[in-house]
């Protein structure tokens, strides 16, 4: 495997050369030739690919049909001789979320997702390169590459490893936490690297932490936890001397509009109109719990959270009783934690608008795999159901509605018509937006991620829980993502910092489990407190 990190470079300028070839060859001709010119010109905007150069050797070619000049034929011959320097073996379709995922990633926001395993002892180093190396060969998202030109951006399977496994493990001597997070929130240039990377690190309490982090653009939780998956179980097989087991994660990847093609004209139509109605949603103040809103964000942080197995038992009796699901109960117990901090400070009562992530899978139709299938669910809560008993109640109709299909999909839609603006455009708007303090856009994100009973864990030493941390924007600067196995729950609350202090985090933590806690007392001890 070449260590080269520029490996796409002579295939992406054999392709400039060959729109630039051909733009001189139509000047050359002149005549009819303006259409070819034209076809040259375009494809200096478009993303370098194989199929690229065969469309501007059949315009060489037909401009040797318009006038007949031997240097036409030897234009589309060197064209197609590029051809064999393209390092892909063949393109992973990038859907709307894709997009606006690798798009909105930047200085403020990293789109990548992070998934823990806490162990007592350490894992052994070269099993674990040997994993890393499987993954990278046997799993085609793995070894893929994005390229970005003017008009658009695309996703390449790389035909081989180009990246020594050693550049994707990072064994390190400190805490990820350490140093402002530095590790995690490195960025990650899909351009020249795999859109994953894996950290070894001791944990500043004791014990040690795995952590795989993908970039949001490939995977949602679902395919994040399906690629742990592997990682861990061809570690366990590696470390043991057993052959490989043929198990692979089935890369998901579909475009919206195939997806909701059988709704028909009518059906994507409702969907495009619901798509404009949701910008008179988001008008007004929402509640924002940063000590600081106006400071950018220079790394994430991030605070433990554990629910007993006892809790979690009583609260499912809670729920049953009360109607409504657990994940209700927790959704609520963010919202009267966040709501009683704001009064102890005096702050001012405003709505609260969160984004729940819900997995759209079952919605669409699609088995379970890697992809994008995340839909943003929108809940709002006012000043008045913050006070009312019957919070997780109307919580939980609202949770129903809007994860009905064509609701549900609404998020998709609209993340796929906006990307649909030229790259640098878009990225412009969203960075003129990330640095207007007045541009809030939600308060919270809070997310429940229900842990495969399958998932392999690390074999030889003692797991002591599995997470999961999403990707946190300049607004909000908390987000609550909750991992649970049927038994004990774990999770993070991650926050931005300096927008946040550590203190605040940890008050909102305590007052977050308490809140749950009383929760599972029983029906009717669910009244706000504070």
């Amino acid at each position: 495997m070449s260590s080269s990190s520029f490996f796409q470079t002579p295939f992406v300028v054999g392709t400039r050369a060959a729109g630039l070839l051909l733009c001189g060859l139509s000047a050359w001709l002149g005549g009819w030739a303006w259409l070819g010119f034209a076809v040259g010109a375009l494809s200096l905007l478009r993303v370098p690919r194989r199929g690229l150069l065969v469309e501007l050797a059949v315009a060489s070619a037909l401009l040797w049909l318009v006038m007949p000049a031997w240097p036409p034929l030897v234009a589309a011959a060197l064209m197609l001789l590029v051809i064999p320097l393209a390092p892909e073996s063949g393109a992973l379709r990038l859907n709307g979320l894709d997009r606006y995922f690798y798009l909105q990633d930047g200085p403020g926001s990293r789109m990548n997702s992070h998934h823990f395993v806490d162990t007592a002892t350490p894992l052994e180093r070269e099993s674990l390169e040997r994993a890393v190396a499987a993954v990278l060969s046997e799993l085609p998202l793995a070894r893929s590459f994005v390229r970005e030109a003017t008009l658009g951006v695309a996703r390449f399977v790389a035909r081989r490893p180009w990246v020594e496994p050693s550049r994707l493990l990072c064994w390190s001597d400190a805490p990820v936490e350490a140093e402002d997070s530095r590790l995690l929130d490195a960025p990650m240039d899909l351009r020249r690297l795999p859109p994953w990377r894996v950290i070894h690190a001791p944990r500043p309490e004791g014990g040690y932490r795995l952590c795989l982090t993908v970039h949001h653009c490939a995977v949602d939780g679902e395919g994040g936890l399906l690629m742990l998956d592997l990682l861990v179980r061809r570690y366990n097989e590696l470390r043991a001397g057993r052959p490989l087991s043929p198990r692979l994660p089935v890369h998901g990847g579909q475009r919206l509009r195939e997806l909701l093609r059988p709704r028909g004209f009518a059906g994507m139509w409702r969907l495009v109109r619901r798509h404009f109605s949701m910008g008179d949603t988001d008008k007004g103040a929402s509640a924002v719990l940063a000590d600081d809103a106006a400071a950018r964000p220079t790394h994430t942080r991030h605070h433990l959270l554990r629910i007993p197995a006892d809790t979690w038992r009583r609260l499912k009796a809670v729920s049953t009783a009360e109607g409504v699901s657990r994940n209700d109960l927790l959704v609520g117990a963010v919202f009267r934690a966040a709501s009683a901090l704001r009064r102890e400070r005096g702050q001012a009562e405003l709505r609260f608008r969160t984004f729940v992530p819900t997995n759209l899978r079952s919605a669409l139709g699609v088995p379970s795999g890697l992809g994008n299938y995340l839909g943003m669910l929108q809940v709002v809560a006012s000043p008045e159901d913050l006070r009312s008993p019957a919070l997780e109640k109307t919580l939980s109709e609202s949770i129903r509605k809007l994860r009905e299909p064509d609701e549900a999909v609404s998020f998709m839609v609209n993340m796929g018509l906006l990307t649909l603006m030229p790259p640098g455009m878009f990225r412009a708007g969203l960075r003129s937006n990330d640095a207007d303090p007045s541009a809030f856009n939600y308060s919270l994100l809070v997310s429940t991620i229900r842990q495969p009973e399958e998932l392999a864990l690390p074999e030889g030493v003692e797991t002591e829980r599995v997470l999961v941390r999403g990707s946190l924007t300049g607004r909000p600067c908390f987000g609550v993502v909750i991992i649970h196995s049927g038994g004990e729950v774990h999770g993070v609350l991650e926050y931005l910092s300096p927008t946040v202090r550590d203190e605040t985090a940890r008050e909102f933590a305590e007052r977050w489990v308490a809140e749950v806690e009383r929760m599972a007392v029983g029906p009717g001890v669910t009244a706000a407190v504070g």
